[in-house]
């Protein structure tokens, strides 16, 4: 099983978009897909669940530490599982002073290992104890963010959190690049931005450009090639995703 977190310590960068997008393509393609959402907003689940009538959510795995496999749900997309989130998850934020915090989700996933292709984990927007769990239980990072000034900013953070981990816990690690989403490829403030992101990561060739189909497929929940195929944001996510699937074959 290949685990992928969608990391970014900045809100609305579109981890959840890319998040939901990656899981649904790569389930659609026949991968056995496993989206975890340990953001207490609950965007992801909230496309597939009500997570207000959750019995069990990924509160449970960190509270009592049980396994993943006793939280997941099958959504009504063929191959695409999810092990959802609740406005409780915040709560248990008091773990961090255990010993190993860090490991609840790696260990969790154990099981899973031989079960899934991929697991995709869509994380909080901070570098809290959720966002180290998923980075240590992670084979590779992928980096939405926007080509503005204040998402360079706060690259260093998380660049400096994802060093440490893979310094002192997870050596296997990998940054496989950032996605740049919401892009409005004419204005001055792009073209100066991108070589600057260049210096930090490698940047994906696809990004997603700026336009309404992806919040419209929000509302209607759905990915937004299901919700419209023919869109220019629909096109640019298979796009990505098509080059997700190419690095891991290098």
């Amino acid at each position: 099983m290949i685990v992928v977190s969608i990391a970014n310590q900045k809100g609305g960068e579109g981890k959840t978009t890319t998040s939901l997008n990656l899981a649904w393509g790569l389930a659609r393609r026949g991968k056995k897909t496993l989206l975890i959402d340990i953001d207490p907003q609950a965007n992801s689940t909230g496309i597939f669940l009500n997570p207000d009538g959750l019995e069990k959510s990924m509160h449970n795995i960190f509270q009592s530490k049980a396994k993943i496999r006793e939280v997941m749900v099958k959504t009504e997309v063929e191959n695409l599982n999810i092990a959802p989130s609740r406005l409780t998850l915040a709560e248990a934020e008091t773990i961090a002073a255990i010993v190993d915090a860090p490991y609840i989700l790696r260990d969790a996933l154990a099981d899973l290992e031989k079960e899934m292709d991929f697991c995709v984990i869509d994380c909080p927007p901070s570098l809290s104890i959720f966002t180290i769990n998923a980075l240590v239980a992670s084979n590779f990072v992928i980096i939405p963010l926007q080509a503005e000034k204040f998402s360079v900013d706060g690259i260093l953070g998380l660049q400096q959190t994802i060093t440490s981990i893979k310094k002192r816990i997870n050596p296997d690690l990998e940054i496989m690049g950032a996605l740049v989403t919401q892009l409005k490829p004419q204005t001055l403030l792009t073209k100066t931005i991108i070589p600057v992101l260049t210096k930090y990561f490698r940047i994906f060739d696809n990004s997603i450009s700026d336009g309404v189909a992806v919040g419209e497929s929000h509302l209607a929940r759905k990915s937004v090639y299901e919700y419209n195929k023919s869109s220019r944001q629909a096109q640019e996510y298979e796009g990505f995703i098509e080059e997700f699937l190419n690095e891991l074959k290098k």
